[in-house]
């Protein structure tokens, strides 16, 4: 087991190396308190793009149109509306930072648009 062990120690080492080398010499490990809170980050807006904020208490994050859940996008939270069809309440969002939940900053999916207010 030990060798196991120590071969594996040394892939970590070597793919560790490498990154420092390709990054050249900076490679981040350790703390994550280095990295900016969430609130302090500013994101920058798509030209064409408008933000929205979540009016729902628990709005439901789709893949599709009525698909399955994602996760769920609280009061709030914003998005960028990527797309609307004609005639359809359904429109395709991307998250604009983390959300309350945590759904990854820019996650497409899709939600009703009546929860939505610029």
């Amino acid at each position: 087991m030990s060798f196991v062990r120590s071969r594996f120690g040394l892939v970590v080492a070597a793919v560790l190396a490498g990154l420092t080398m390709v990054l050249g010499g900076v490679v981040a490990v350790g703390s994550a308190s280095a990295a900016p809170s969430a609130s302090a980050v500013q994101y920058d807006v798509p030209r064409g793009l408008k933000t929205y904020k979540v009016t729902a208490s628990a709005l439901r994050f789709r893949a599709a149109p009525g698909g399955w859940v994602k996760g769920l996008l609280f009061r709030g939270d914003r998005v960028h509306v990527r797309q609307s069809v004609v005639g359809s309440p359904w429109v395709q969002v991307v998250t604009v930072g983390k959300s309350r939940s945590g759904i990854s900053h820019e996650t497409r999916g899709w939600v009703h648009r009546s929860y939505l207010r610029r």
